[in-house]
């Protein structure tokens, strides 16, 4: 077979062999022959040739002039197409891989043979196209006159079932001699068959319907043994007063092509369990003797922890010496249904104890790691309180500006007791800062039975203002001259207010943060009217903290 219009090659590496199947997916014969309405001449040269590995997973390299223009891995079977990414550029194109034992030239021009039954290596062309034309094929004889002749037929097969009763069954496809001849199946190698004989054939059909068959049996032997379908967990039961349990259960659920089933245990639900961890195996037995087993575990555990039957209470006791005491008692009691109990205490009777609180643990385990405890304090008391000595003297100093916030350092006072450590504290620290007043500093020395002792000192920190200049005069009558109550240095006493009456002790004027500025009498009431010549009285009140200064007078208005 050629390419339809091409003329002769002038060097083509050719091996000859036979394909056999059925139509493929290019509209081509196995033989690799395209079907002829699709084909065109050969115009232009070869743009892409598509070609198929018929061997062994390969890397394949193929090079244009020099150039690669192919490199990948092709598993068998498999195709891949060359001129696509990268276009010819010669007349010939060479072809390497690790299963050639040498490199095959291919002619890339019109003149090319186009035989499916060509071998390079490897591998086959299985379709072409032409730069000008377009997919190219190859002349077929026509089909053949004989009846097709079906090769490799098997010749018979058994197998065991699955557990599902079934069984996936292949084999080596049967092949045709004749190029044109297709072949079809009642089965595909792999399909599942049941349990018994069952027949596949094979027919092979050419293109002139002569045909041939050939079969051949199938047979699903039972040979499995039950499944497990259902299957029963291990069981956890807690045990009864008596240290036993009756547990009940879910048998385990077998299934089988061979029904029915046998299913016989060695144990049955509610049997009667002592502690410990029990196997039950259940067995179940089809009709042809085939048998399977499950076991799962029954655990009877002890969680009853042992019983405290006596547990001493609280142990008061005063120290009688070296700041510690000696305290006795009876022993607790436990006790357990199931196994023995191991008494572990923390402390003996007899025990000397420091002064503090001291918490005395009895722990019983049985055998199963259950465990309960008595407990109880024994607390021995110191009764002398702890002793401060020098306490700090009250402090007095004196600032000039509110609100005062000064920092006042002292010693604290030293606190020691007889039996133990002491916790001293105190309602303020030295260095912090105290405003205009008196302040109470309290030390307060606590010992570990809670005894305490206080010693007291006072900060007081005195306040001497700076003369305020009032002025006695208001006159309000737009001269710029005292048309306004000014208190010289209020601005250094922004906590202030100011208030006015008149001879008859009704308020006309009253302002908090008065500043010469913002907030100024100029001789108005609240209801910004001006007030009748005559006299009246104020009072400044200077604010810092707790502390408060007045000062009174009068003021003279005149219009």
């Amino acid at each position: 077979m050629r390419w339809l219009n091409l003329t002769p090659v002038k060097q083509v590496l050719i091996v000859i062999f036979v394909v056999y199947g059925v139509r493929n997916s290019y509209g081509q014969t196995s033989c690799g022959c395209p079907v002829s309405p699709n084909c065109k001449p050969c115009d232009g040269g070869i743009s892409t040739i598509t070609f198929k590995n018929n061997g062994p997973e390969a890397e394949i390299q193929v090079y244009d002039n020099g150039d690669d223009i192919y490199d990948d891995d092709v598993v068998t079977g498999g195709t891949f197409t060359v001129g696509q990414s990268k276009k010819f550029k010669g007349t010939t194109i060479e072809i390497y891989s690790n299963t050639f034992a040498s490199p095959q030239v291919i002619d890339i021009t019109c003149g090319m043979v186009f035989d499916p039954s060509i071998s390079y290596g490897n591998l086959t062309i299985v379709s072409a196209m032409s730069k000008k034309g377009g997919p190219l094929c190859c002349t077929s004889d026509g089909g053949s006159t004989n009846d097709p002749e079906i090769l490799g037929c098997t010749i018979y097969i058994q197998v065991p079932a699955t557990a599902a009763c079934t069984a996936p069954v292949s084999w080596n496809e049967p092949t045709v001699n004749q190029c044109d001849a297709t072949l079809k199946s009642t089965h595909s190698p792999g399909a599942t068959f049941p349990i018994g004989t069952t027949t596949v054939i094979y027919t092979a059909t050419n293109s002139n319907n002569k045909t041939s068959t050939c079969e051949f049996n199938v047979t699903v032997v039972d040979t499995s043994k039950p499944v497990l379908v259902t299957p029963t967990a291990p069981i956890p039961v807690d045990a009864d007063p008596q240290c036993k349990a009756n547990p009940t259960w879910t048998p385990p659920a077998f299934f089988d092509c061979s029904l029915p089933l046998t299913l016989t245990s060695t144990h049955n639900p509610g049997s009667t369990f002592t502690l410990g961890t029990t196997n039950v195996t259940y067995t179940a037995r089809d009709k042809n003797g085939n048998t399977a087993t499950t076991t799962f575990a029954v655990t009877v555990k002890d969680v009853t922890a042992p019983t405290v039957v006596s547990c001493p209470s609280q142990i008061n006791l005063n120290v009688t010496g070296n700041c510690k005491a000696s305290a006795t008692w009876t022993a607790p009691v436990f006790s357990d249904g199931c196994t023995a109990v191991t008494v572990t205490p923390s402390h003996s009777s007899g025990t000397e104890f420091p002064v503090g609180a001291t918490e005395v643990t009895y722990t019983a385990v049985d055998k199963a790691g259950n465990t309960s405890f008595c407990k109880f304090n024994v607390v021995v008391k110191d009764q002398v309180a702890p002793v401060l000595s020098s306490c700090p003297q009250d402090t007095t100093v004196s600032v000039t500006t509110l609100p005062g916030n000064v920092a006042i350092d002292w010693l604290p006072p030293v606190a020691s007791d007889d039996c133990g450590l002491v916790t001293l504290t105190s309602s303020h620290k030295p260095g912090d800062k105290f405003s205009v007043g008196s302040t109470v500093v309290t030390y307060t020395a606590s010992d570990i039975s809670g005894n305490t002792s206080t010693c007291d000192f006072t900060v007081t920190v005195g306040w001497e203002s700076t003369n305020l200049e009032i002025g006695q005069l208001v006159t309000p009558d737009g001269n710029q001259e005292n048309d306004q109550w000014i208190i010289g240095n209020i601005e250094k006493y922004e906590n202030n207010r100011v208030v006015i009456v008149d001879r008859w002790g009704n308020e006309i004027y009253s302002v908090a943060k008065y500043d010469n500025v913002r907030n100024v009498w100029k001789g108005e009431n609240s209801r910004g009217n001006m007030v009748p010549t005559g006299t009246y009285f104020y009072s400044v009140l200077l604010y810092s903290g707790s502390a408060v200064i007045e000062k009174k007078g009068f003021i003279e208005v005149i219009r």
